[in-house]
């Protein structure tokens, strides 16, 4: 290239760049379609030519301000009440903006992990149903893509506002799509709902790093972010990069189509053996092929493998009969009529956890091939191969790193007026339990601080799951959610309790519409100012009777109930620390007796203290008794620190 050719260009570059300064813009937050808090100082903010007079008007408001000498500009309207539609006009001396179909009404940020970002059509209950009765137009999400950033001062992630329809609405978080499907309802007025989530994410990294150079267990990190923000950001960059590399070959069709892996003709002679359901987990792109021979052709025919984790294709005699993906919950695959012949048979798999690399099918007594009225078991030996494709490259998760997805998703959100948060996080947090009141507290903290308004903080206590234990056992699942009730202490804070709502096998319960209206009810008390009962039954007091426990309960409403022949959940423990399971019954309206005849001299107690647990003490608005355990010495953060 030529001197000449590269001055040009040089000069050029800083001629756009210099218009661009000088151009009229907002974040894209502002768009068609939006909603802006009612009732509220109203921020609107972007960028002009340095010294412009930027006017804003809304409804019934207006206003004007200067640009500074960067160009940056922030308006303020004063608080108007619900309606619409309107259109937000901003304009300078040279240019003019306008947003349409614009209300007036509350808005709400939804954020969190995979729960809260689960889209109403991954398999809800009775999600269809939902979607059919959608229309109702008032009601508007803004979703952010994921992105993560080391540096602060991020711009909005560009996204739009969308429109509840039965056209869109399947692809809303299903949690914020019920809660403002009630708020709407309710109190009549247009809801928004900004969804920022990333499934998979730890609180740390929702939090700003700043924050947590005091937070025991996360300092060190913290620190380092402080430190070197652009290495870090480098970092990344590159990271980003293999995970798209990884996104292309899981979307790969190389090996169906070029290598023909799922054909019967294929020679699979020299491939390793392995038992299925595998004990092992296997890693990357995983082939797995089973031949099964059959003395007819059957009329119907099903396959069934218990749990593929997590990304799945599956073929029978070369052509596809299902996919799962990891929103999927495995289910029985029926047969094209037709597709398995009398003789050999090719049963085979296309197999990637994108989560952790880590592969594995089956579950015992639950992989199998019905066959009419016969049913052939697929356990023991399959071939198997994962090189045939190539290997997934090392993504890291840098999206738990202290403070990238607050430098990204939140912070740029700020200071967009907003009624409150509804948050869904901590299973990425579960093996640390005894950092997670601090760590909880000091986000929610700095969100208020840094958004300068009380902002009512609404969360969900981690649901039941994985394999009940028939005698009590320690448990990171309970000491979490301990955690979360102590975040209680928090002014303008509530806390939805799900233990009955969860799923032995899988981390994501599909009923999202409770777990939503215990949400609203919450807010319907401690945001609305409502006379409702929100929480279930919280422990009042405790004193020793008859050798066993006399427990006064709080959020009643007119009494306690059971749900079920038997009071469950309660162990109790003497001085040796031992836990037992425990005898319970109700005493009058809010008090329970607990008692073990194994324990002569109690001293201690818990209730629902287990990753899955049956505790079914609920109140008289249906909503189940929180968690707890008391009399005992809990030296688990002084441990966990030490």
């Amino acid at each position: 290239m030529s001197k000449l050719l590269h001055s040009c260009l040089i000069f050029m570059s800083l001629i756009s760049t210099s218009l661009m300064a000088s151009e009229l813009t907002l974040p894209a937050l502002f768009a068609d379609h939006m909603v802006l808090q009612r009732d509220q100082d109203l921020k609107i903010w972007g960028q002009a030519k340095a010294g412009d007079t930027v006017e804003v008007e809304l409804a019934q408001g207006k206003t004007s301000v200067q640009a500074d000498a960067n160009g940056k500009w922030l308006a303020t309207l004063k608080p108007q009440p619900a309606g619409g539609p309107y259109q937000l006009k901003v304009k300078t001396k040279s240019q003019n903006i306008s947003f349409d179909d614009v209300w007036l009404g509350e808005v709400w940020v939804a954020s969190g992990q995979s729960n809260m970002e689960w889209k109403l059509g991954a398999q809800t209950e009775n999600w269809q149903q939902e979607v059919q009765d959608s229309k109702l137009p008032q009601i508007r999400f803004y979703t952010l893509p994921k992105t993560l950033s080391a540096l602060p001062n991020q711009p909005v992630p560009a996204a739009s506002w969308i429109v509840a329809s039965p056209e869109t609405v399947a692809d809303f978080s299903a949690i914020g799509w019920f809660f403002a499907k009630q708020n709407h309802l309710q109190k009549g007025v247009a809801v928004g709902v900004i969804d920022a989530t990333w499934g998979g994410t730890a609180a740390e990294a929702w939090t700003p790093a700043q924050a947590l150079l005091n937070v025991p267990g996360y300092e060190k990190d913290a620190a380092d972010m402080q430190a070197q923000p652009e290495v870090w950001q480098q970092r990344i960059e590159e990271n980003k990069q293999k995970d798209q590399q990884k996104w292309q070959l899981i979307a790969s069709n190389t090996g169906v189509e070029q290598l023909k892996l799922a054909e019967p003709a294929t020679d699979d002679s020299q491939w390793q053996n392995v038992s299925l359901p595998n004990t092992k987990p296997l890693s990357d792109i995983v082939w797995l092929r089973k031949t099964v021979k059959l003395e007819k052709a059957p009329a119907q025919a099903s396959l069934f493998f218990g749990d593929i984790n997590q990304i799945g294709r599956i073929f029978v005699n070369g052509q596809q009969v299902a996919e799962e993906s990891w929103a999927d919950s495995t289910t029985e695959i029926k047969l094209p009529a037709g597709l398995l012949k009398a003789g050999d048979n090719l049963i085979a798999l296309r197999v990637i956890n994108s989560w952790d690399n880590k592969v594995s099918v089956g579950r015992a007594g639950q992989l199998w091939l019905k066959a009419d009225a016969s049913q052939l078991n697929l356990e023991g030996d399959w071939r198997y191969k994962n090189d045939a494709e190539p290997q997934l490259p090392d993504v890291k998760f840098l999206n738990w790193k202290p403070g990238v997805l607050f430098n990204a998703m939140i912070k740029p959100l700020m200071p967009y007026a907003v009624k409150g948060v509804i948050w869904y996080q901590g299973e990425s947090n579960g093996d640390k339990p005894a950092y997670y009141h601090k760590l909880f507290s000091t986000l929610i903290q700095s969100w208020r601080q840094h958004w300068q308004q009380p902002l009512p903080f609404l969360y969900v206590q981690l649901a039941s799951y994985m394999k009940p234990q028939p005698y009590p056992m320690e448990s990171n699942w309970a000491e979490l959610r301990e955690a979360q009730t102590k975040t209680l202490a928090l002014p303008q804070t509530a806390m939805a309790v799900i233990t009955d709502l969860g799923d032995i096998e899988d981390v994501h319960p599909r009923r999202k519409k409770p777990v939503a209206e215990r949400l609203y009810l919450a807010a319907r008390a401690v945001v609305y100012g409502e006379d409702v009962l929100y929480s279930g039954p919280v422990l009042k007091s405790i004193r020793v009777r008859d050798s066993g426990f006399r427990l006064t309960f709080d959020q009643v409403g007119t009494g306690l109930s059971v749900k079920g022949d038997q009071l469950l959940g309660f162990a109790i423990a003497g001085h040796d620390g031992k836990y037992h399971n425990a005898q319970a019954k109700l005493l009058g309206t809010d008090q329970v007796l607990v008692w073990s005849e194994q324990v002569k001299i109690p001293v201690s107690i818990r209730f629902g203290w287990a990753d899955y647990t049956y505790a079914n003490l609920y109140n008289s608005a249906g909503l189940p008794a929180v968690p707890f355990r008391a009399g005992e010495q809990q030296t688990a953060t002084a441990g966990a620190a030490k």
